[in-house]
């Protein structure tokens, strides 16, 4: 019996792994071929992003670049992602710091699916890496633009707000 719920967990792990979508991929793909760096494989993330869901993202995905050394121009990047997405990709956020050793470029770009929203989340700094993809439903985007600092604070019933002196 127990070596049945070995290999059951092993099945759910593979069709995760296996499951990520072509365009997740081809970032994935592009980014170790372009800079030699593979992503780390973090054991369990798919089955984990099964039982753990945020209230209305679905389709959770994360690549961890360790080692990532991006070039200066954060123009070589957006390449990178855009020529790996396909077509109704648009460009959401566009954000650099320009500190020497600390500096940190996120992009974010979506795509409208429906009553759904797809996001393609990259962030880099000096040393690392991170792609994540992400699906949020009708009810999770209206949530956060009613109340977005409420969404950006995390302030849910379980965790309430900390009011500094």
């Amino acid at each position: 019996m127990k070596s049945l719920r070995v290999l059951v967990l092993v099945l759910c792990a593979s069709t995760f792994a296996l499951g990520a979508d072509p365009e997740f991929k081809g970032i994935v793909h592009s980014i170790e071929h372009t800079y030699g760096v593979h992503h780390t494989h973090i054991p369990f993330l798919g089955l984990a992003s099964f039982f753990a869901r945020p209230a209305g993202v679905h389709g959770f995905q994360l690549a961890v670049f360790e080692g990532f050394q991006p070039s200066t121009d954060s123009s070589d990047i957006r390449r990178v992602v855009e020529n790996s997405l396909g077509p109704g990709w648009y460009p959401f956020v566009r954000v650099q710091s320009k500190g020497k050793h600390d500096g940190e470029t996120t992009l974010i770009y979506t795509y409208p699916c429906g009553n759904k929203l797809r996001m393609m989340i990259v962030n880099l700094e000096p040393s690392e890496a991170v792609l994540l993809k992400m699906e949020l439903s009708e009810h999770a985007i209206e949530k956060w633009l009613k109340e977005p600092g409420e969404q950006a604070n995390g302030h849910t019933s379980h965790h309430p707000r900390v009011e500094e002196d």
